[in-house]
């Protein structure tokens, strides 16, 4: 389920890489999706990683809810209307700028920002005893506190609590298996953010459900 010159477009104002990717592959609409919907495809679309991970409808229903906006008045707009995927930039959840910068104001991709993942890599065994660079879970870590720390006097003290609900959960739907633990493929991240798919493996799967 590649994108392609016919995928629907996806608006800048969506600086999340994986609802984009959804969005570019046809699987959950540009502007507004209900939480439903929203839960449903996001559980679905985890589902199609390797080992099934399940991410628990609950806490997905309750990010949707607040993404656009934390009044009373907008969580309920949410809750009836549904999730504006164009209206998440500047949101609660966007950390503008505190986080890796792949994604720019404007939803263009840094392709420095992009090579500079390879700084906190390592080489993978996959279980077929291939290796690739990756990131696994300490590596993200050390990745996600050293992005705080460049952010210093342009970051809220949410701003690194809201980075452990991103990495670590696109680790655990994205992942795969090596030997020595679950890893981010940087060739699958890139694929992402640059021609926002998800993983050939994932889409093979999504096909069949």
């Amino acid at each position: 389920m590649p994108s392609s010159p016919r995928s629907p477009q996806v608006s800048p104002n969506n600086p999340c890489p994986f609802l984009r990717a959804l969005v570019a592959q046809g699987l959950l609409a540009d502007d507004v999706a209900s939480l439903g919907t929203v839960t449903s495809t996001i559980a679905e679309v985890a589902n199609a990683g390797d080992g099934q991970p399940a991410l628990p409808a609950a806490a997905i229903r309750a990010i949707a809810l607040l993404a656009n906006g934390l009044t009373p008045l907008q969580m309920a707009r949410n809750g009836f209307g549904g999730l504006r995927l164009n209206e998440l930039r500047n949101g609660p959840l966007d950390k503008k700028g505190a986080g890796s910068r792949i994604l720019d104001a404007t939803a263009k991709v840094s392709a420095k920002e992009l090579a500079r993942l390879a700084e906190f890599a390592s080489e993978k065994t996959n279980v077929d005893g291939r290796t690739e660079p990756g990131l696994d879970l300490e590596e993200l870590q050390r990745m996600m506190d050293a992005n705080f720390e460049r952010a210093a006097g342009n970051r809220r003290s949410i701003d690194r609590k809201l980075m452990d609900g991103e990495w670590p959960i696109l680790l655990k739907v994205m992942g795969k298996q090596g030997k020595t633990g679950r890893y981010l493929s940087l060739k699958e991240v890139g694929e992402l953010f640059v021609e926002r798919r998800l993983p050939e493996r994932m889409s093979r799967r999504l096909t069949k459900v």
